[in-house]
């Protein structure tokens, strides 16, 4: 059975809840119980929403819209009244990359784990047929809404002499408008650790073709922007370093794990740090903070380099 990336009501995900782009073209369905497969589909497009922004001038899928697409065609295929969302990421690598004009094709197989909740395999295969990601994730509804129980307590700001401003910021992201997902350095011990802040505004595009009326619990920041977010976070503390040549991709990420809602308003707060560097590959792990509330843990990161010229020869 083939299917439009649509909700229930006909209309496409992205229109129902805030998400930054429609992250799934069309879906073919193979099985339904008690395991759920199927395959989605989308083309990359240069014209999405944050698209033209990762990377200036090259369009790469973001790895963390990977993780929209699964999101988005979860929705669409067990057809909950309200949305299901990535809750952990119990292991994700990304093998090769995904350009502007690719097709990328999600394999997925869902298993039941009680209600509402599912463990998912997912594997990403290009239209050249190479496998890009293969993730390992649990799907489901909130239960734990209120954040996550971690020790520790928020990160705190402190003056330190070597904080870029936001010009300087945007001169070491390799992203950008309107991909940009932070907003300001409040501490950074270089080569370690990094706090930064990230606003969340009901201005921004993962907002902008939400239907009206719909409830509150729908304004929910997109777990795949913040994850996104959180790594650039961490890209300020590891690529002041990098070649003008190199692009540092994501490579994998282990035990990622969301809890709580997150609304226009709320500042989001990271903390990322250095855990191993092993050539010019970078691993970091760290937390997200609402107020007092943890939102996420990052278990791991792992970032890989590559120079332009690889990335478009593949």
């Amino acid at each position: 059975m083939n299917a439009d990336a649509t909700g229930p009501d006909g209309k496409p995900w992205n229109a129902r809840f805030a998400a930054p782009l429609r992250a799934v073209d069309r879906i073919e369905t193979a099985a339904m119980t008690p395991t759920v497969k199927f395959r989605a589909y989308k083309e990359v497009d240069s014209r999405d929403p944050y698209m033209n922004g990762h990377f200036p001038g090259l369009t790469l899928l973001p790895a963390t819209f990977f993780l929209e697409a699964l999101r988005q065609s979860m929705n669409t295929v067990v057809g909950r009244a309200e949305p299901v969302n990535v809750l952990k990421i119990v292991s994700g690598r990304w093998l090769a990359p995904v350009l502007h004009g690719d097709e990328l094709c999600m394999d997925v197989e869902a298993v039941p784990e009680g209600p509402d909740r599912w463990t998912v395999r997912a594997r990403g295969i290009r239209r050249d047929g190479t496998t890009v990601s293969v993730v390992k994730a649990v799907v489901g509804t909130e239960r734990r809404p209120h954040g996550l129980d971690v020790t520790g307590r928020p990160p705190s700001a402190d003056d330190h002499a070597a904080i870029p401003d936001y010009a300087g910021m945007l001169d070491i992201l390799p992203v950008a408008h309107p991909i940009v997902l932070v907003d300001r350095v409040d501490a950074i011990e270089p080569g370690h650790r990094i706090v930064v802040s990230k606003a969340v505004t009901g201005s921004e595009p993962c907002y902008q073709s939400m239907d009206s009326g719909l409830p509150g619990s729908r304004y929910t920041y997109p777990h795949s922007l913040m994850l996104e977010s959180f790594g650039q976070a961490a890209a300020l503390l590891w690529l002041s370093d990098a070649t003008a040549d190199g692009v540092r991709m994501a490579a994998s990420v282990r035990d990622c794990r969301f809890a709580g809602q997150v609304y226009p308003g709320a500042v989001l707060r990271h903390e990322a740090r250095i855990d191993r560097l092993i050539s010019d590959d970078v691993f970091v792990s760290g937390q997200t903070w609402d107020g007092d509330r943890c939102v996420l843990t990052v278990g791991m990161m792992a970032t890989v380099t590559r120079s332009r010229t690889a990335v478009l020869g593949r």
